[in-house]
């Protein structure tokens, strides 16, 4: 089992926060630093991974997870090239439909089809190839002057090689991201429990294999917020903001949080605001009990973390990737340095 970390980097903060987190996790061997991409609410992710890049050597960088309806697939690309020349080699694309960076800016997320139309566009590109133009909105509109129909990123021809990581909250999406990703990213409502993960893993190999892909060769990652500490009690009052998101307005759930919990998830549904997400201080952490959010995160006592560590692992998953957040940095500073010294090398 790897470890990895996603930094929420908070907007009422600078830059710095996140640069001595990205480093606190090189340090304690972390896989992977992603960063959130929440433009309405964080600081810019390349502004941060780039700041990161240069004050690291070993750990990967990612974007945990960008989306390509507020940024364009081109957009992208090119920044993931930037961002892979700036790290030698060490960028990491995850994306996925869009949730926050998305609904904050007025629009809705992708949807399946639209993302694997969208993936299989950003991987041509990222590979060096000339692709042709997406379809434009309106076909029959008169082609602009100086038009491109047939485009290239400068640069991917050496440094475009990098892993796509997709984010899914439903076992179809699963499924697709089996065919389309070299890894899985597992929400927390899937990824934070073993039935959900279970379902997670199984449906995405079955994708990969539908493709004609060893489902041995993806990455398995469960994306969750994390907290510890000697009373469970401390650390399940930090992860409550972040398992009120898991559980709102859902498509899919397990039965151990859709049917025991229905009456939290409608209140959850009900009360949430994408003004407050995953804020430390938002009003909706209130309506989740301890059970809930243990469902949907790793958090509590040292041995906690290291019994759902286990369970994931049972159930299938190969890489967790735990949330801090710069709104707290002391926080996440702990949480890194405990999970480094007392978690990750009991799981490994």
């Amino acid at each position: 089992m790897r470890f990895s970390v996603m930094i929420w980097p908070y907007s009422g903060q600078t830059i710095e926060p996140v640069v001595r987190l990205a480093q606190c996790a090189e340090a304690g061997g972390f896989e992977t630093v992603y960063v959130g991409d929440s433009q309405m609410l964080w600081n810019d992710v390349y502004v941060c991974l780039a700041c990161c890049a240069q004050a690291t050597q070993r750990v990967k960088l990612g974007t945990g997870v960008t989306n390509l309806v507020t940024r364009h697939p081109t957009v992208t690309a090119n920044a993931m090239v930037s961002l892979n020349m700036l790290s030698q080699g060490r960028a990491v694309l995850g994306i996925g439909a869009g949730d926050s960076a998305v609904r904050t800016a007025g629009l809705s997320p992708a949807k399946r089809d639209q993302l694997r139309r969208d993936v299989a566009f950003i991987r041509k590109l990222l590979s060096g190839q000339e692709v042709e133009a997406p379809a434009v909105s309106n076909p029959g509109k008169k082609k602009t002057w100086g038009q491109e129909l047939r485009l290239r990123v400068a640069g991917a021809e050496e440094w475009g090689k990098v892993p796509i990581e997709v984010a899914i909250m439903s076992p179809r999406a699963a499924a697709l991201v089996g065919e389309i990703g070299d890894g899985v990213i597992v929400d927390g409502h899937m990824g934070g429990n073993g039935e959900g993960a279970r379902v997670a893993a199984e449906a995405a190999s079955e994708g990969a294999r539908k493709a004609g892909k060893d489902p041995a060769q993806l990455r398995f990652i469960a994306a969750i917020d994390a907290a510890i500490d000697d009373d469970r009690s401390v650390a399940l009052d930090q992860v409550r903001p972040t398992a009120a998101r898991n559980i709102a307005n859902k498509l899919w759930l397990p039965d151990t949080l859709g049917l025991e919990h229905a009456d939290v998830v409608k209140a959850v549904t009900e009360s949430y605001r994408f003004s407050e997400h995953l804020d430390l201080t938002a009003k909706h952490r209130e309506l989740i009990p301890d059970v809930v959010a243990r469902k949907c995160t790793i958090a509590g006592t040292p041995q906690d973390c290291i019994d759902k560590a286990y369970e994931l692992k049972a159930a299938g998953l190969t890489d967790i990737a735990i949330f801090v957040t710069t709104q707290n940095e002391a926080a996440a500073r702990t949480t890194l340095e405990r999970f480094a010294k007392e978690v990750i090398p009991s799981v490994r």
